[in-house]
């Protein structure tokens, strides 16, 4: 299983793989302490020593303004494509939605996945909301081939309006933590609030 959220510590586990990430994700040069600051991961000292090694290694470039990935080199296209697994598993998950025959209302990640607060071992869920008369395959299909793309066990829950609805008068928890924490693929959050 992969951390999607932070696919390199699978293969980049020191304090190397959340300096590239940071890096992969800019074209601008950045200093040591905004490196620190976006890496949220180590000390200061842990970054600047990273970065030593990688500018050694040429991965990474000391430029006027601070550090930059080498785009040139040949490892830059690997940490490229590692810094974007988040954004293409969002990605499929949408493009499988647009092949359906009815288009889902609302389709979102939550859970330690949208927080970024997992681990590998954490499950990535998916909430679908639905007037389909399929909910159940399409349920099915998503999390069967987020297993596929990930080794993460995949939960989707399937509801449709009228269970929303219910789940508010009932004043349902997780409810709060749909409003805070959801990460929409698909559709509108409208829908959860009783307007769609």
């Amino acid at each position: 299983m992969v951390d999607v959220s932070r696919p390199e510590r699978a293969f980049l586990p020191s304090m190397e793989g959340p300096v590239l990430m940071v890096l992969a994700g800019t074209t601008l040069p950045l200093g040591m302490s905004e490196l620190h600051r976006m890496a949220s991961k180590g000390s200061l000292g842990g970054v600047r020593h990273a970065l030593e090694r990688l500018v050694e290694q040429g991965v990474v470039h000391r430029v006027p303004g601070g550090y930059s990935l080498n785009r040139e080199h040949l490892a830059s296209a690997a940490v490229v494509l590692l810094a974007g697994m988040r954004p293409e598993l969002l990605r499929r998950i949408g493009e499988i939605s647009d092949a359906w025959d009815t288009t889902p209302l609302l389709l979102g990640v939550f859970g330690s996945f949208a927080r970024r607060d997992g681990d590998s071992g954490s499950d990535i869920d998916l909430l679908l909301v639905t007037k389909a008369k399929d909910a159940d395959e399409q349920a099915g299909e998503l999390s069967g081939r987020v297993r596929t793309w990930t080794g993460n066990q995949c939960h989707v829950m399937a509801l449709t309006p009228t269970d929303i609805s219910r789940m508010r008068r009932n004043k349902e928890g997780i409810l709060e933590e749909w409003d805070r924490d959801l990460e929409l693929i698909r559709g509108n959050s409208d829908v959860l609030k009783g307007r769609s």
